[in-house]
């Protein structure tokens, strides 16, 4: 059983483990902090408040619960992509861990790896082997993964100096790079949120309590870390933190791996769900980490604007209106005009903001 505090943990230990692939060395630019800010007021949290009541109608795991509410709603089965997607993304997160530690280890340990002969994409298959077996714990070692996590960042924020944010020039580039933390980095839209709470969101809903009263602490630990990690993605990487960091990040890797083949066993059955996950997992162990962070960037992406648009545009209103059982109307059309209008756009700003960036 998914324990009650799992999405907090989520919320604490992705942004630790994203937010210096995506935005390292911004915490020294004022004109980033409040562009972050922003973009996790008008696109993280409209997106986390359609995840979790998605969830919270479903009271189903992802595969299943899109299934469902395709139906209630009457649409269309190219909606339910959007669980493919997600695991597509944990799949692809827990590869980009691999070989983030693979190249950590050729970075600290340079002179023993080229003594040992061991090719990068060697090691980057071995730690998501492991990954893979450790998957089988489920969520019992997210939560020691994250502890590890968070110990390692604290331990390189004391072996750097922290400098006063200047204010900088803005550009499109830093808009993608600040909505890209308000979503992928915190796993916003990822359906880790929704698997991690679909049964106690759907007992908040069915106590007729305000959905908000449970996303909001959510939301907040988002923040908190988030900002935590931008400060860690400028500081300095010890051998000390490396180690500590590492083995809490292989943890994490194992909890995506979980979610991935719980949703692929859903849809496939077990002997084909996991031939699919196993194959998934080696295929991408050996993609070089540049190509693959661009890739989740990608996918990460367009998960989230099918979750935007499904909920905002498909799913029936008064479904949802009860769902949130927001207290007044205009805060339900707030969110509504938030997750049908910024939060595409947002995205597709994003997107190009990432284009731009590619190209030039």
């Amino acid at each position: 059983m998914l324990h009650r505090y799992t999405v907090f943990f989520v919320a604490c230990a992705l942004p630790l483990l994203i937010t210096g692939q995506i935005a390292p060395n911004m915490a020294y630019q004022l004109d980033f902090w409040l562009m972050w800010l922003l973009a996790m007021v008008l696109v993280g949290l409209p997106v986390l408040f359609a995840e979790l009541a998605l969830s919270a109608r479903s009271a189903a795991l992802p595969w299943q619960g899109i299934q469902k509410l395709t139906r209630e709603a009457d649409a269309g089965m190219i909606w339910r992509a959007f669980a493919a997607l997600s695991v597509l993304v944990a799949v692809l997160l827990a590869a980009g861990i691999a070989s983030r530690i693979a190249v950590g280890v050729a970075a600290q340990f340079g002179e023993l790896v080229r003594q040992a002969g061991v090719p990068m994409m060697a090691m980057s298959a071995v730690v998501m082997a492991v990954a893979l077996i450790l998957s089988l714990l489920r969520v019992r070692l997210l939560f020691v993964g994250t502890l590890l996590v968070i110990f390692g960042a604290m331990l390189s924020l004391f072996d750097s100096a922290v400098s006063v944010p200047l204010l900088t020039e803005p550009s499109l580039g830093e808009w993608s790079q600040a909505v890209l933390l308000a979503l992928l980095s915190v796993g916003a839209g990822s359906g880790l949120y929704w698997f991690g709470s679909a049964t106690i969101a759907n007992n908040v809903m069915q106590a007729k309590k305000p959905l908000a009263g449970y996303i909001l602490p959510i939301w907040l630990t988002q923040l908190i870390f988030g900002a935590l990690a931008i400060l860690a993605g400028s500081a300095m990487i010890g051998v000390p933190s490396f180690l500590v960091s590492s083995v809490g990040m292989l943890l994490i890797a194992a909890f995506l791996l979980h979610y991935a083949g719980v949703q692929l066993v859903l849809r496939f059955g077990l002997l084909t769900g996991v031939l699919v996950l196993v194959l998934l997992v080696f295929a991408l162990s050996v993609v070089p980490m540049q190509f693959l962070v661009i890739v989740v960037i990608f996918i990460s992406l367009l998960a989230v604007l099918c979750l935007a648009i499904f909920s905002g545009f498909v799913m029936k209103i008064s479904h949802l209106r009860k769902t949130f059982n927001m207290k007044t109307e205009l805060r339900y059309n707030i969110w509504r005009v938030l997750v049908r209008i910024i939060v595409p756009l947002a995205v597709v700003a994003a997107l190009a903001g990432v284009v731009l960036e590619l190209v030039a």
